[in-house]
C-alpha cells in the first residue's frame, strides 16, 4: 500500500505542473517531501490541500526552516511534558547539530474468511527511530515483530514457493486461544545510514526495499519481497537523477531444505537507473540491472557506476542475467499522468520477427506496462483514478542457472505475478474529508501455472533449461488461470497516522485444472499506527 504522504506528493507533482523531485525513484527523502509541500502551499488553495500540506509538515517537521517556524505545530498538552510535544512524534530532539524522532508502530486487526473456522488476525508491534547529525549524516531504523494469520491463498503461495511475501525468515505460530492455526511469526527490520559526499551526491548503506516506476506495479524493481542489504549512491544534478544500487541477495529462503548449520547461498545485483526530466511535464527513465552469483564473492567490475553491464558481462566471459528497460511519464492538463515501462530480458531479432514459422521462441523475454492516472477526476477534489495494464512473457526474469534468477529469498524482485501473465489493474481513491478516505481496487489477470514437474515459464525460480518447449510459447500457457480480485477499504484517521479501518476483499481463481479453483471472501477490522501494510494482490 502506498503511504498517504507518497500519494499526496505524487498528486501534487501532477496538479502543480512540475516537480524537481524524480518520483520514479522510491523511497525519496523527507527533505524532498517538505520541499514539494512548500511549493504546494503557495499554489494550491483548497481546504483539503491546506490540510494535506500541514500533514506533510507535521510528518517531517525536522525539515521545516526557521523562517517557517509557524508551520511547526506544537501540542497543547504534551504527554508528561517530554512526549508528543508535536502531534506526529512520540519523542523528538531538536538541537543545532542533532535531530531525532522516535515513534511507535502498531497494527492490530481481526478478520473473517469464508468457509474458515479460524479467524484472520495481524498483531504487529514495533519502533521507528530516525535522525541526523550536522545535517549531513543520517540514520534510520525500524523493527516490527509480527504474528499473523493470512487468507488461504497466501498460505497456498507459501506452500508453492516456500516463502512468505514481504518478509524473510518466518516460522509457524500457534496462539493458545486457537485449536488449529496456519499463522506465522516473523520480524521485519529496516535500517541504514546515509551521508552527503557533495551537495549533489549521497550515499546510503543498510537494509531496505526499493521501487522504481510510476505505477502500482513495477517491472524493474518493486518492494513486494524481503528487505536486502544494499549500497545506494544517488547523484542529482541539473535535470538528472542517477541511482546506483548494489544488493546482496539470497536465491532461496530459510524454509528451503539445505545442509544443517549452513549459511544461505548468496548472489548479488548491480542496478543503475537514470531519470531525466526532459521537460517540466515529461520524464524519461533508463534502467539496467545484472544478477550474478560468485560463491560469496562480489564481482568488483560491476562497481563501475557508469558502464553498461552487458559490456562487463562480455569482458568477463560470464553468462550473468542482465536486464535493460525504458520508462516514460507524461503529465497533461495538470490532472492526467500517462506512464509506461518496457523491460527487455533477452531476445534475438531473427526469432522475434518471425523468421522461424513456429514463432513464440522461449528466449524472447520481455514485458511492458502502460497506465493512466486521473487526479481530481471530473473536477471532484481528491477523487483520484488509476488504470494500468501489465504483461510479461514466459521465462522472463529466469536464467539457465536458477541462482541467477531475478529473485530474492524465493520472492520476486519485480512483479508479484512473476512472469507468463497479462494483468489489468484499476484503482479509485476518494478523500472527501481530512479524516476519511475510501479506496477501491480491482485486478483481472490471465496467467499460466506449471503442471507438476513441468516448466512453462511462470516461475523464475526454475532454471529455464527445464522449459517444456522452445517454440509456440504464449502468455497464459501451461495451466491457464484467471484471477479476479476486488478490494475496498475505509479509513478514519483519528490522530496523526493513527487509523481505524475496515477492509473487504473478494478473490476468485479459476483454473483449467478444477482442483486449483479457489474463491476467497474476507472482512477485516483494525487499528493501524505509523505502519503502511503491503497488499497481497496476487
Amino acid at each position: 500500500m502506498q503511504s498517504l504522504g507518497q500519494h499526496l506528493i505524487e498528486r501534487w507533482s501532477v496538479c502543480m505542473g512540475e516537480s524537481k523531485v524524480h518520483l520514479s525513484v522510491r523511497p525519496y527523502t523527507r527533505e524532498d517531501a517538505v520541499s514539494i509541500a512548500y511549493h504546494a502551499d503557495t499554489v494550491l488553495v483548497g481546504s483539503l490541500d491546506q490540510w494535506a500540506v500541514q500533514y506533510i509538515f507535521d510528518d517531517n517537521n525536522e525539515w521545516l526552516t526557521t523562517a517557517d517556524s509557524f508551520r511547526y505545530c506544537r501540542s497543547r498538552r504534551p504527554l508528561f511534558r517530554h512526549f508528543y510535544r508535536s502531534p506526529a512524534h512520540l519523542f523528538e530532539v531538536n538541537t543545532e547539530h542533532f535531530r531525532l524522532r522516535a515513534n511507535p508502530m502498531l497494527h492490530l486487526s481481526v478478520g473473517w474468511q469464508n468457509h474458515a473456522s479460524v479467524p484472520l488476525f495481524v498483531n504487529q508491534r514495533g519502533l521507528e527511530v530516525r535522525g541526523d547529525a550536522d545535517g549531513r549524516l543520517f540514520f534510520y531504523t525500524d523493527l516490527v515483530e509480527t504474528q499473523a494469520q493470512f487468507a488461504r491463498y497466501v498460505d497456498q503461495w507459501v506452500e508453492t514457493y516456500q516463502a512468505l511475501p514481504g518478509t524473510g525468515f518466518f516460522k509457524p505460530y500457534r496462539p493458545r486461544w486457537l485449536r488449529e492455526s496456519t499463522a506465522y511469526d516473523y520480524n521485519i527490520a529496516q535500517a541504514g545510514i546515509g551521508f552527503y559526499l557533495t551537495r549533489h551526491v549521497g550515499v546510503q548503506l543498510g537494509h531496505g526495499r526499493f521501487f522504481i516506476g510510476h505505477g502500482q506495479r513495477s517491472l524493474f524493481l518493486s518492494d513486494v519481497g524481503n528487505v536486502a542489504f544494499f549500497l545506494r549512491i544517488n547523484t542529482r544534478i541539473w535535470k538528472l537523477h542517477y541511482q546506483n544500487l548494489f544488493l546482496e541477495l539470497h536465491p532461496i529462503s530459510t524454509v528451503v531444505p539445505r545442509p544443517s548449520n549452513s549459511l544461505l547461498p548468496k548472489k548479488y545485483a548491480a542496478l543503475h537507473y537514470l531519470s531525466w526530466k526532459v521537460r517540466r511535464n515529461l520524464n524519461l527513465g533508463f534502467f539496467e540491472g545484472v544478477i550474478f552469483n560468485r560463491s560469496r564473492q562480489f564481482e568488483w567490475q560491476y562497481l563501475n557506476p557508469v558502464i553498461l553491464y552487458r559490456s562487463v558481462e562480455g569482458m568477463l566471459g560470464s553468462p550473468d542475467n542482465v536486464l535493460i528497460g525504458l520508462e516514460a511519464r507524461w503529465d497533461l492538463a495538470r490532472c492526467l499522468s500517462l506512464y509506461g515501462q518496457f523491460l527487455l530480458d533477452e531476445f534475438f531479432s531473427s526469432e522475434l520477427f518471425g523468421r522461424n514459422r513456429q514463432g513464440g521462441w522461449w528466449g524472447n523475454k520481455y514485458g511492458a506496462q502502460v497506465g493512466l492516472k486521473y487526479f481530481n477526476a471530473f473536477s471532484i477534489p481528491y477523487l483520484d483514478l488509476q488504470v494500468e495494464v501489465n504483461a510479461v512473457r514466459p521465462f522472463t526474469y529466469s536464467s539457465f542457472d536458477s541462482l541467477n534468477s531475478y529473485t530474492h529469498y524465493s520472492l520476486p524482485l519485480a512483479h508479484p505475478l512473476w512472469a507468463n501473465f497479462r494483468e489489468g489493474v484499476a484503482l479509485v481513491r476518494y478523500q472527501p474529508h481530512p479524516r476519511w478516505t475510501f479506496a477501491v481496487r480491482t485486478l483481472i489477470a490471465r496467467t499460466g501455472e506449471d503442471p507438476l514437474g513441468q516448466n512453462w515459464g511462470g516461475n523464475p525460480l526454475l532454471s529455464n533449461l527445464s522449459r517444456a518447449q522452445d517454440y509456440r510459447n504464449r502468455i497464459g500457457q501451461g495451466i491457464t488461470t484467471y484471477l479476479h480480485l476486488v478490494g475496498a477499504e475505509l479509513h478514519w484517521q483519528w490522530k496523526h497516522n493513527l487509523f481505524w479501518e475496515a477492509q473487504f476483499l473478494w478473490r476468485s481463481k479459476r483454473s483449467a485444472d478444477p482442483a486449483r479453483n479457489m474463491e476467497t471472501r474476507l472482512l477485516t477490522l483494525g487499528l493501524r499506527w505509523n505502519v503502511w501494510y503491503r497488499m497481497a494482490d496476487f
